[in-house]
């Protein structure tokens, strides 16, 4: 052998990747088999589609309407704090616009749906979300629950009423049998000769004036109470929030999801077949 051929060095020659290979293969029998079965993944996609519109445009549409009702309360003017008397109870009214105006708990019906919370725990302010089938009748359930809470309150503010009056009255007795007292004491002053005992009567005299000048105080708040201005019933805080259009169903949403699951399920599909007929050809 020549010293030239002992010098010469062999390179190895790498050998191609099968797998690029295969990736490739693979990623062109896709795109064929998609190609194949075109008509198939179409007409797939379009009858879901289809079939998703026809759902969307003939669902009942469903309207929302949201209010917030102040519950009502009587002014404590007596108070130095100038507190609120709140009528209902805001937790127990939440409790019972639930179970008495969701017609799915009554009736097991899909409407009205009525959702209520407290939004405004200091002001006892509380805030419904009523949907209907349409607008008007989302307006005629809220009218229905602030109608049905005015009942329930006014029931407890004619009792408030009655015993407020009750107060007045025998208030208003005291200060009658008072006001005769003096009468009394008055005329007893005309015949009184001792100078002690005059004294002694007119300082009786000053302090049942007195008794009934603090009744005549007590009558003017407890009427203060009962004032018209003073008893503020349940109602509306701010606008009635409507939309014109309908928040359900939502059809472009809907048809657009039916368009993408169509088409992911139509190429599924036909890969499901061609690896089905590729099994059956190796059985063969």
């Amino acid at each position: 052998m020549s010293e030239k051929e002992t010098n010469i060095q062999y390179i190895p020659v790498q050998p191609i990747q099968p797998d690029c290979l295969e990736d490739e293969i693979d990623l062109r029998d896709l795109v064929r088999t998609i190609i194949k079965y075109k008509r198939m993944i179409l007409i797939t996609t379009i009858i879901m589609t289809f079939l998703a519109a026809i759902y969307a445009y003939t669902k009942t549409p469903v309207y929302q309407i949201e209010a917030d009702i102040q519950i009502g309360f009587i002014n404590n003017s007596n108070s130095n704090s100038n507190s609120k008397l709140y009528v209902l109870d805001p937790q127990a009214t939440i409790v019972f616009v639930k179970n008495n105006f969701n017609m799915k708990n009554i009736e097991k019906v899909d409407f009205p749906l009525v959702t209520i919370s407290l939004v405004k725990k200091t002001d006892n302010i509380l805030h419904l979300s009523i949907q209907d089938i349409s607008n008007q009748k989302a307006k005629e359930d809220l009218k229905k629950i602030l109608s049905t809470l005015h009942q329930k309150e006014n029931k407890k503010i004619s009792s408030y009423l009655t015993n407020i009056d009750s107060q007045i009255k025998v208030l208003q007795k005291q200060k009658v049998n008072l006001q005769q007292d003096v009468t009394t004491f008055n005329n007893q002053l005309l015949s009184i000769k001792d100078p002690i005992i005059y004294q002694t009567t007119l300082e009786t005299i000053s302090q049942i004036k007195n008794n009934i000048f603090n009744i005549e105080k007590q009558l003017n708040n407890l009427k203060n109470k009962i004032s018209p201005q003073n008893i503020i019933n349940t109602h509306f805080v701010g606008k009635i929030k409507e939309q014109d259009h309908p928040i359900k169903p939502k059809k472009k949403l809907i048809i657009i999801i039916a368009f993408i699951t169509g088409l992911i399920l139509s190429i599924f599909l036909v890969f499901f077949l061609e690896f089905v007929k590729s099994f059956k050809e190796e059985e063969k």
